[in-house]
């Protein structure tokens, strides 16, 4: 292996823009190319991600799956890992997981992993669980994005400890930085003067929107120039929407749907908030930090990995609107303390959740297992 560089297959299920793929692209986007061929394969779901790898000059290629259980993936998966004489194979999402696991040694691969980035109840379905149990045992390592999904893989999914690593989401910071957007502000139709709680988020039960509109109705007796600007598309839109009117909070709610300015946008919040249900490491939560705004969240998962209490950002019980209400006061009354807990939220990224890190640490274990294996 000293004399060439480690071929990498990025499996997943598809090519869309989701979070996963966002992660990925950036994974592959930054890896040392002077080390490492990379080669993206997709199993047909999405096509947006392939223009983004183009701009980058990596290869991609599709197997797409003909229907539900098509068994002739296995056959071609392991001719393309033959043919590209592929050293490590990593697996996002579950059939890529699956596949990834079942076929990559049996095809000559050196080493297989999964990168797992959610601790989700909908993910332990039957279906799914028990094939996943039996292939996962093939692969080298599972990936965790947080310790608390760590937990969750080892006792719900049957992930055995030792094959187990954690590897925390790392953000850009070059991208996400402390500067103020004063002017998106005034394009968004929001007074100068108006403090903003925003939350970027997937439009869906999981990330607690309802639980938000409630603190809204509180902090909206309080402090009635509040606007909160909501990023972010998803299936229950038309529900939210319908919500907020029937509370009268619609001149403080903002829908902005989809966006792909979110640096920008972030740094026009003063205040950044998340109240989910459950996570894996919210990969916004640690934009959010790097932009310097303080957090007040839920201490799912790896959000209390993320966040520290009282010192980078606030964090609530799950389902509780008033305590989150008097959280979100208590910095929108006390701006000094905001910024506090912004600048050391910043700090932290920087030391301990840069994009840097990350790619430096996927590197390192791929490096160490082929090495480990041939």
């Amino acid at each position: 292996m000293k004399n060439r560089k480690i071929n990498v297959l990025q499996l997943t299920e598809g090519l869309g823009w989701a979070g996963a793929e966002k992660k990925l692209w950036e994974l592959v986007h930054r890896m040392d190319s002077s080390r490492f061929n990379t080669l993206v394969c997709n199993f047909g779901m999405g096509d947006y991600f392939p223009e983004q790898l183009e701009r980058l000059g990596l290869r991609y290629v599709t197997l797409k799956r003909r229907n539900q259980f098509d068994i002739s993936l296995i056959w071609r998966l392991r001719e393309l890992i033959r043919r590209e004489k592929i050293d490590v194979i990593m697996s996002t999402l579950f059939y890529a997981d699956f596949m990834a696991a079942l076929v990559g040694k049996w095809a000559g691969a050196k080493a297989v992993f999964s990168w797992e980035t959610i601790s989700s109840p909908l993910w332990l379905l039957p279906r799914r669980l028990y094939p996943y149990r039996a292939a996962i045992k093939l692969a080298d390592q599972v990936i965790s994005v947080s310790q608390a999904t760590a937990k969750w893989l080892h006792e719900e999914r049957g992930v055995a400890e030792r094959q187990i690593t954690v590897i925390p989401y790392g953000v850009d910071l070059q991208r996400f930085r402390t500067d103020r957007n004063i002017q998106l502000k005034a394009q968004l139709g929001i007074p100068a003067e108006a403090p903003v709680i925003g939350m970027v988020a997937r439009l869906q039960p999981q990330k607690g929107h309802t639980f938000l509109f409630q603190a809204a109705r509180i902090i909206q007796e309080k402090a009635p120039q509040t606007r909160f600007v909501l990023v972010g598309g998803g299936p229950d839109r038309d529900i939210l929407e319908k919500q907020v009117n029937e509370m009268g909070l619609a001149n403080m709610v903002h829908f902005l749907g989809y966006r792909d300015d979110i640096p920008d946008l972030l740094n026009t919040f003063d205040i950044f908030t998340l109240p989910s249900l459950f996570e894996g490491l919210p990969n916004v939560v640690l934009e959010a930090m790097a932009c310097g705004l303080p957090v007040v969240a839920t201490p799912v998962d790896g959000t209390k990995e993320a966040v520290n209490p009282e010192q980078t950002g606030i964090l609530v019980p799950v389902e509780n609107p008033a305590l989150l209400a008097e959280a979100l006061l208590a910095l929108l009354t006390n701006p000094a303390r905001a910024r506090e807990l912004g600048e050391n939220g910043r700090r932290r990224v920087e030391n301990e959740f840069s994009l840097e890190l990350q790619v430096k640490r996927f590197e390192d274990i791929y490096e160490k297992w082929v090495m480990k294996n041939s």
